[in-house]
């Protein structure tokens, strides 16, 4: 399509185009890691292969929903999430400060945003989930990795390994149960541990459990 300017004015002139053609992105955003899923697809994907990478739900929005947008029903609701579900959620989990995204990848970056600054440490557990490398590496945050024991799961040693690093700024600790992409189930046990090992290092565990209902 035409390019847009930021302000949303067509860019027609040649002068535009020049001008967007040198105009580049933020160092954050041209080094971030490339989607190995995209590499993967465009590498093998062909006719006879089926592509199970994405989660593309197969079922339509319900009727009501669908009803609501035909009549114009809209306009901004509470940013964070309908009273109603909110209230629900509450009840489920036990907690009082809840807030609904439109996907766990954006809980994820606000969980970073109200958690870390610019040059902290994140650590990710290998194999990790690749759209996490690619949120800390927007949000100037630092990747540091460790390797999950013989049965896929993080360990508290590994934590305070790396909270202990010479000149380590280790502010949060990412964990995904059950995991992606192996599957792994963290015991609530085991999670408390890691909990522990958190609070002794004085960083965050961010506790990514978007597949729970899978296992």
């Amino acid at each position: 399509g035409t390019p847009k300017a930021a302000a949303g004015h067509t860019l027609e002139s040649a002068g535009d185009l020049e001008t967007m053609r040198r105009l580049r992105p933020s160092m954050r955003a041209a080094n971030a890691s490339e989607a190995i899923v995209e590499r993967i697809i465009a590498t093998h994907l062909r006719p006879g292969i089926a592509n199970l990478a994405p989660g593309t739900a197969h079922w339509s929005p319900p009727e009501r929903l669908v009803e609501a947008a035909l009549r114009g029903d809209g306009g901004y609701g509470d940013i964070r999430g309908e009273p109603a579900l909110l209230a629900a959620l509450r009840e489920e989990h036990g907690r009082e400060h809840v807030m609904v995204t439109p996907g766990a990848n954006q809980a994820f970056v606000h969980a970073l945003l109200s958690t870390c600054d610019v040059g902290d440490e994140v650590l990710l557990w290998r194999p990790y989930y690749f759209s996490h490398l690619v949120a800390l590496q927007l949000l100037g945050l630092v990747p540091v990795f460790a390797d999950c024991d013989e049965r896929g799961l993080p360990t508290p040693d590994a934590v305070r390994a790396s909270a202990s690093r010479p000149g380590g700024r280790l502010r949060a600790v990412v964990l995904v149960s059950p995991s992606n992409p192996t599957g792994a189930v963290c015991p609530a046990e085991l999670v408390r541990e890691l909990g522990e090992a958190c609070a002794q290092a004085g960083a965050w565990l961010i506790s990514d459990e978007a597949y729970e209902h899978f296992t």
